[in-house]
């Protein structure tokens, strides 16, 4: 993490930040990282990348990016706008598009906005969200609304110290290691600890999801090659392989490959190989 280079820039009147490493005159990599993570997600896997520009995103409500407006939402799509503008701000002509977990999920929609801008899309652990049927929409939008109103009641969670947010995290699932990477932008120092400084929002329900066949009609539409690596302790351990392999082969040139190591494999004991994975593929 020593060599990253901090930048921030204005989109829509949000300010979003993040961290770049490697080659400023390599092939350009737009990184974008998984739930309540940040850009710090993938310091590890940059030094193992550094023949490209590695361009790591702290999305909305994460990290040291703006937080959205209160009337806002944070559904999948709604970075997509402000992302366009960064890559269009950075004159990133042509790009790969890397995501891990939720990242990933928003990469597959930012690869079919970019369109053929996109040379190569790679996903770590991720997809679209499960799909919700039809009949599971009321459900799905009375939580969000429920979700919504707790909001005035919410206090953010504070920490006598990284340890305690380490143990925390540990809890979640996540390694001290990668616990400890992601603390300096997961925290921010105030009078009584330090605070999270993620939107809260981001634990909400999502008021509408796309359903079977909206996911399925993404993946098709994607003419991206596309490299998906999945964690054998990952989204397997869940039991979601299976349903993850069905509906990844809906896109028409897709790679996927296992890796050792769990969800957060790329910071973690699976970075090496996953490098391994990118470079040949990008290459």
């Amino acid at each position: 993490m020593t060599d990253a280079k901090e930048w921030a820039m204005t989109a829509d009147g949000l300010r979003y930040a993040g961290l770049e490493w490697g080659n400023p005159d390599g092939y350009p990599i737009i990184a974008l990282h998984g739930w309540l993570d940040n850009a710090l997600s993938f310091s590890v896997l940059a030094p193992l990348l550094d023949r490209y520009r590695l361009i790591a995103v702290d999305l909305s409500g994460q990290g040291f990016s703006d937080h959205r407006s209160p009337d806002a939402t944070y559904h999948i799509w709604d970075d997509i706008p402000q992302l366009l503008a960064v890559i269009d701000e950075m004159r990133l002509d042509r790009l790969a598009v890397l995501g891990h977990s939720r990242g990933a999920a928003i990469a597959v929609l930012l690869a079919a906005a970019l369109e053929d801008r996109c040379s190569q899309l790679v996903l770590l652990d991720g997809m679209l969200p499960r799909a919700v049927a039809d009949e599971e929409a009321p459900a799905q939008f009375l939580q969000a609304q429920r979700d919504h109103q707790r909001l005035a009641k919410h206090r953010p969670r504070v920490f006598a110290d990284v340890d305690e947010f380490v143990k925390a995290r540990v809890r979640l699932g996540f390694s001290d290691q990668s616990a400890r990477i992601l603390a300096p932008r997961a925290l921010r120092r105030g009078a009584s600890g330090l605070a999270l400084v993620h939107d809260p929002r981001l634990n909400h329900a999502s008021a509408v999801k796309m359903s079977p066949a909206m996911c399925a009609a993404f993946y098709a539409a994607l003419n991206t090659p596309t490299l998906t690596l999945m964690a054998e302790q990952g989204l397997r351990q869940q039991g979601e392989l299976e349903s993850a392999i069905q509906a990844l082969s809906g896109i028409p040139d897709c790679d996927l490959r296992t890796v050792p190591g769990s969800h957060h494999a790329h910071m973690e004991e699976g970075a090496e190989a996953i490098a391994g994975h990118i470079v040949n593929f990008i290459a």
